[in-house]
Formats: C-alpha cells, sequence, structure tokens
C-alpha cells in the first residue's frame, strides 16, 4: 500500500510582532494513503494519476496539510491563539513512527497523524520552507487583487500562500490538469496558450505583475481550461486551492470578497478580448 508522509512544524501566534517568539508550537507527522489521494481525484472528477507520480504526491501533500489544520482548529489547547504558520511542511521518508506508536488521530478520510515530542521531531526537521514566510502577509496586502481586503482575510490567505518563481519558458499551468490553486503575479509576464483549428499555439491572453493568475479552483471539476506560460522571469504568490476552498467554506465573507473580485477580474479581460476582437474586424 502506498503511503505518503509528512511532516509538520506548526507556530501559533505568528505574526508580525511575534515572529521569533511563537507562544505555542505543535509538530505532527501525517500519514496518507494512495486510496485518499484517488478518492479526492475521483470527487473532483479528475482522471486517478499514476501511483507515486507527481500530481498524487502534490494532492496528498494539500490533503495532508488540511488534516494537519483541521487537526489543530480541533485542539483546545491552540484556540486561544490568533494566528499559525507552517515553519516546516516537507515529505519525508516513512520512520518507526509510521507502525508504533498508534496515531494521535485518525481523520474522517482516514489520514492518520502523530503529535511528536521535540526529540521525535528534530529527526525530522528540514530546513524551513521559511515560515510560511515572514513577508507573506505584508506582499499578499500589497498585491493589488487583494487592495483593501480585512487583515482578518489576509491572514487566513497567508495559510494558504507561499512565495514561488517562475523561470522564462516555464509552463505554469497545463491544460486538463488538476486546478491546485492560483497565482498571484508580482513581477514578469505570463501568457495563456490555446490550440487554433490548424494545431497551432496561439496566445489568447495576458497576465503581468499585479494580476492573478486561473480561475479553475473556483469551478468544478478544478481543471485547468488552458495552458499558461511564463513569457519572462516571474515572482508570483502560490495559493492553494485545497486550503483557499476550506477557509472559503468557514468563513463565508471570505468567499464573498474572492468571488467579487475574480469576477470583477474575468470581466475586465472577456471586455478586453471584446475590444480586440472588434479592433481586428
Amino acid at each position: 500500500m502506498m503511503t505518503y508522509t509528512f511532516f509538520a512544524h506548526v507556530a501559533f501566534a505568528f505574526d508580525f510582532r511575534s515572529h521569533a517568539t511563537p507562544q505555542a508550537t505543535a509538530n505532527l507527522l501525517i500519514e496518507v494513503e494512495d486510496k485518499t489521494v484517488r478518492a479526492h481525484d475521483r470527487h473532483k472528477h479528475v482522471k486517478p494519476a499514476e501511483q507515486g507520480g507527481a500530481h498524487s504526491a502534490e494532492v496528498a501533500s494539500e490533503i495532508a496539510m488540511a488534516a494537519a489544520v483541521e487537526y489543530l482548529k480541533g485542539e483546545a489547547e491552540f484556540r486561544a491563539f490568533p494566528a499559525q504558520r507552517f515553519v516546516n511542511f516537507d515529505q519525508v521518508r516513512p520512520t518507526h513512527i509510521s507502525i508504533s506508536p498508534p496515531a494521535t488521530k485518525v481523520m474522517r478520510d482516514g489520514s492518520k497523524i502523530w503529535r511528536l515530542a521535540e526529540t521525535e521531531a528534530d529527526k525530522l526537521r528540514g530546513e524551513p520552507h521559511s515560515l510560511r514566510y515572514p513577508d507573506i502577509e505584508k506582499r499578499l496586502a500589497a498585491h493589488p487583487f487583494l487592495k483593501g481586503m480585512s487583515p482578518h482575510h489576509i491572514e487566513l490567505l497567508a495559510l494558504c500562500a507561499m512565495p514561488t518563481d517562475f523561470d522564462a519558458g516555464q509552463v505554469v499551468l497545463r491544460e486538463g490538469e488538476p486546478a491546485s490553486g492560483f497565482y498571484l503575479i508580482e513581477t514578469g509576464t505570463v501568457v495563456l496558450e490555446g490550440k487554433a483549428d490548424d494545431g497551432k499555439t496561439v496566445v489568447i491572453d495576458t497576465v503581468s505583475g499585479g494580476e492573478p493568475l486561473g480561475w479553475s479552483w473556483l469551478f468544478p471539476p478544478y481543471l485547468w481550461s488552458h495552458d499558461a506560460r511564463a513569457a519572462e522571469p516571474c515572482t508570483a504568490l502560490c495559493l492553494s486551492g485545497l486550503l483557499l476552498r476550506q477557509h472559503r467554506d468557514d468563513d463565508l465573507t471570505l468567499s464573498h470578497e474572492l468571488h467579487k473580485r475574480a469576477s470583477e477580474v474575468m470581466v475586465r479581460r472577456l471586455q478586453a478580448a471584446r475590444n480586440k476582437l472588434i479592433a481586428h474586424k
């Protein structure tokens, strides 16, 4: 049976006043079975990927992070803290912990979670991915797509976000593949591509710094409807669709904000596309 194992070090009350001194921490080992990954794909109407492939590992990662968040939200000792950050979240090789002792918690989807002591966590802790990045909230708040969003919503989005970058020519999205999230482009340009009737690749839209990329995570069946490629080196913030949908469902005002902003951008782009068509007639 194929399993995916992740280590998470979570810090609580991580805000701009206490980056170096979290008030509480938790170390978790999360194990996700391949059957859970396949059940997730079936539920999203996605063709199951090859066992152990990159897509399966990515889905397992999102399932594991969602399980960690759900588990911690249910722990009374952490409810008093205003924020949490994943300081580490890494896939690790299975260890003896997978066999003994019994899991601290078995989630509804079958994912298993172990609370680890610091001595055990030290064996698994790698280089931090950052603290889900010390300036992530500042970068989110500065992005034009999120202008005016409340600090509470920015805090929720920060739990789902991590910085990334793309090389010139790198494929960012591929048509038909699972839409695992979306991007807020900070610098650089990404082109959206489609196939013409003669099979040639054509540019159908351009996304520049200050704009969002990718709406398919919002709508079933959560598959990309086009290809996207970086036209030049880009920096961006990547937001996990799985965690976003979880926070969106927990906070309807966040759902409203995201849909409102996405709709405004889509209307602008449709209008721009219409104007281009008129200009070429």
